[in-house]
């Protein structure tokens, strides 16, 4: 069995701050495998992007804080690089496409100017080869007269055409893992599903693994084979999408499943929103962390925060890949009749207790 290409294991984030520590990422591990594409999803906060940032040490070097690992790409330990290998590993072999291209590309330097930087930095190749390269990737991810265009600045060009610049500098040295980070951001529909088809062409043809990270679940249901659902800084379930989307295991996803609306979805029927805000990130973990806004929550759920187990079994598991099963960090997950409707359907989840009701002593 081979490894995977990207293997992190137990890695944690947090900022400093005045008087304390933000907990941003709390201890989370998967894997991903070679030509893999894996999802990353879940609200604002919950961790995804400082994970792209901490795997891919972007993350400022004053003020962040990443503990535990490996993160072993390719066999390699990313947390134990010294700045020149990690200069020769960003871009080379593994690259990421930012949220927003606007402030992602430097305003003051034409198109050509940083996609040719991009590649000499890397290859050793005259101006000219480079240029040549530089057209051929404009071209490739179809943008018209690539040529003429080299000579433009970010703002000629619409924020479609700067997530295509976006994309073709990140895939121009064929890196083995490309980091998407909400790459259709701000885009109008259309748009948004030329540049994704657009991915997954290029990356397919290429063989390139992606991480994809998004809020959106209908980019996730057509772009990924796997998915992690991140919640406060951790991995509250992993599995293949069509586990995700038919048999969805943990009430937060159940919860983001429900506050979308749906093309089958009757007229009368409404959407079912998540009540309450996420925890409080200034403060450790006590408990799961979505016990305050679940349905379904036990007296256990606010003093211990369980791991991620597979579904139809109790034995507690660290990882996740495509040989994993399906996994959820929950005391007391949704039946599927529970997860289609949105709510609990079982007696005596009308009205969950509060911490205050709870005697700590007895249930710990």
């Amino acid at each position: 069995m081979t490894a995977p290409l990207l293997s992190v294991r137990d890695l944690r984030v947090r900022f400093a701050r005045p008087g304390g520590w933000t907990y941003a990422v709390n201890g989370i591990s998967f894997d991903l495998e070679e030509g893999e594409t894996l999802g990353f999803v879940g609200e604002s906060g919950s961790g995804k992007t400082v994970t792209s940032l901490a795997i891919t040490r972007l993350l400022p070097q004053r003020g962040a804080l990443i503990d535990g690992g490996p993160v072993l790409f390719a066999g390699r330990d990313i947390l134990s690089l010294d700045e020149r290998a990690l200069r020769r590993l960003r871009g080379d072999e593994i690259s990421m496409v930012f949220q927003d291209p606007l402030t992602s590309l430097n305003p003051v330097l034409t198109i050509e100017e940083q996609v040719v930087e991009s590649i000499r930095a890397h290859r050793r190749v005259e101006h000219a080869d480079a240029r040549r390269r530089a057209i051929q990737l404009l071209g490739m991810v179809g943008i018209p007269a690539p040529a003429s265009q080299l000579r433009r600045y970010p703002h000629h060009l619409s924020g479609g055409m700067r997530q295509r610049v976006m994309i073709a500098n990140a895939l121009a040295l064929e890196p083995k893992l490309l980091i998407a980070d909400e790459p259709t951001t701000a885009l109008d529909v259309t748009i948004q599903a030329q540049v994704l088809e657009l991915l997954r062409d290029l990356t397919s043809r290429a063989g390139t693994s992606v991480i994809l990270i998004t809020h959106d679940l209908g980019v996730i249901a057509g772009m990924t084979k796997r998915v992690n659902v991140m919640y406060a800084g951790y991995i509250v379930e992993t599995g293949t999408t069509r586990d995700l989307f038919s048999a969805a295991a943990h009430p937060y996803t159940v919860g983001l499943l429900h506050s979308i609306p749906r093309v089958d979805q009757r007229s009368h029927e409404r959407l079912i929103p998540i009540q309450g805000v996420p925890p409080d990130s200034s403060k450790p973990t006590v408990g799961c962390p979505f016990a305050p806004r679940c349905a379904w929550r036990l007296p256990i759920c606010w003093v211990e925060n369980p791991p991620l187990a597979p579904t139809t079994s109790e034995a507690p598991v660290t990882a996740t890949g495509p040989a994993a099963s399906h996994q959820t960090a929950c005391h007391n997950p949704p039946t599927r009749d529970e997860a289609s409707r949105g709510m609990p359907l079982r007696p005596g989840f009308a009205a969950a207790p509060s911490p205050a009701a709870i005697d700590v002593s007895v249930v710990s």
